[in-house]
């Protein structure tokens, strides 16, 4: 299919790892999904998204038509229909093994990490590298281990609280406010090569 061969096979690659992960996590008879597994599936979900900035033709087409949106339009859709799909589904045996989180929350977590991703990236191609996916997905990886470990020692909280009753509004505008800066560095980064040189007194 076409539509197949045009999305990034990371993408294919890291739902499917982070899809595998939960069922096998939900395999485990007596236990359910910790948070914990739901969260790695998260960081791998938001790598992945790093990959669909990757455009090996970036070179030769950047300072051309289409625009850096309309050529990236088609992929950024069919990579987000990927990873929506495998959300769903990890969602849906979550719900089955009676470990759904705040659904709201949680697929909030995954759109701020994967917009974050994405604007890493948009920096690291602006910069001059055409395929940024390989350099950011890693990172994203080991900060969100890393993070994971601090929020388990830590006094104050890095991720959104899952649990009824616990805190959430101050870590919650953190994670908003995260989002937004990364959907503004991701348009800054975006900006066609013919518009960033271009002056308010030529337009």
């Amino acid at each position: 299919m076409t539509w197949v061969r045009r999305t990034p096979w990371p993408v294919f690659g890291a739902s499917v790892a982070a899809a595998a992960l939960v069922l096998v996590a939900a395999a485990f008879p007596g236990g359910g999904v910790s948070p914990f597994v739901v969260r790695i599936a998260e960081f791998l979900l938001a790598g992945a998204a790093a990959y669909l900035l990757d455009d090996a033709a970036a070179p030769m087409t950047g300072v051309t038509p289409p625009s850096v949106w309309r050529r990236r339009a088609p992929t950024l859709l069919r990579g987000a229909v990927v990873m929506a799909a495998t959300w769903l589904g990890i969602l849906l045996v979550l719900r089955w093994k009676e470990a759904l989180p705040p659904v709201l929350l949680a697929t909030g977590e995954v759109v701020v990490l994967s917009l974050g991703a994405l604007a890493a990236a948009a920096v690291l191609v602006r910069r001059g590298d055409p395929e940024p996916g390989g350099q950011v997905a890693p990172v994203v990886g080991l900060l969100g281990i890393g993070a994971l470990m601090a929020d388990a020692v830590s006094t104050t909280a890095l991720f959104v609280p899952w649990e009824a009753g616990e805190p959430a509004r101050g870590v919650g505008i953190a994670w908003a406010t995260a989002g937004l800066l990364a959907v503004g560095v991701l348009v800054r980064a975006s900006q066609d090569p013919a518009s960033r040189g271009r002056s308010p007194a030529s337009s």
